[in-house]
């Protein structure tokens, strides 16, 4: 399937990347935008229910957009050409509610606020790596490492980061939550590349409407 893109870059990847910089623009504009679409699971399961899909075009600083705008300019595009728009914008939006669900599930339903694409953007890279384990990617400072390593070890760093804490204020489990549903939809879409006469139509119907 056909990606969209604008001179030669992927549609959907600098629409989410130019809409997570407007949204945290208005953040700095707006004081109040924050909390409103920030996830806070106590008001979210009261019925403020859009968070659990706003919070992930929230951040918290500017370095917190750029990092995470960075790495999904970087292996988004790759991945929305390789999937399509479609498949592409379902892996993202789907990882980034997989992120907040482990989270929740694992810290409880409380008042503090969950915000950032980081789960998403994890779930981008994982399936990056998912597709091509062996390409080299290089972390700071220079340090080559093959993409399924490097996702590996996040792996084992966000969960042991959650479970002991060492990084207060950070979400490990979301993180951890994006890179289990990266790769959960990924093996899933490997699986099931045969389909049905049936299967066919309803793919025809969905990569042209």
């Amino acid at each position: 399937m056909a990606s969209r893109s604008v001179h030669g870059y992927a549609m959907v990847t600098i629409l989410l990347v130019a809409s997570n910089f407007l949204i945290f623009f208005l953040q700095a504009l707006i004081q109040p935008l924050t909390s409103i679409i920030a996830l806070t699971p106590t008001l979210a399961f009261s019925g403020y229910y859009w968070q659990f899909f706003t919070y992930m075009f929230a951040h918290g600083g500017i370095g917190h957009v750029g990092f995470n705008m960075l790495a999904l300019f970087l292996f988004g595009g790759v991945m929305e050409r390789l999937l399509g728009w479609r498949k592409f914008l379902f892996l993202y939006i789907a990882s980034g509610l997989a992120s907040a669900g482990l989270h929740i599930a694992l810290m409880g339903i409380s008042n503090v606020p969950l915000l950032g694409a980081s789960g998403a953007v994890f779930a981008v890279l994982a399936a990056y790596a998912y597709k091509y384990p062996k390409n080299i990617l290089f972390v700071f400072p220079g340090i080559p490492v093959p993409a399924a390593l490097l996702v590996a070890f996040f792996v084992v760093f966000e969960f042991t980061s959650g479970i002991f804490g060492f990084q207060p204020g950070i979400a490990n489990f979301g993180h951890l939550g994006g890179i289990i549903s990266g790769l959960a939809i990924m093996f899933y879409w490997s699986r099931t590349k045969r389909k049905s006469p049936i299967g066919e139509v309803v793919e025809y119907v969905w990569e042209n409407w």
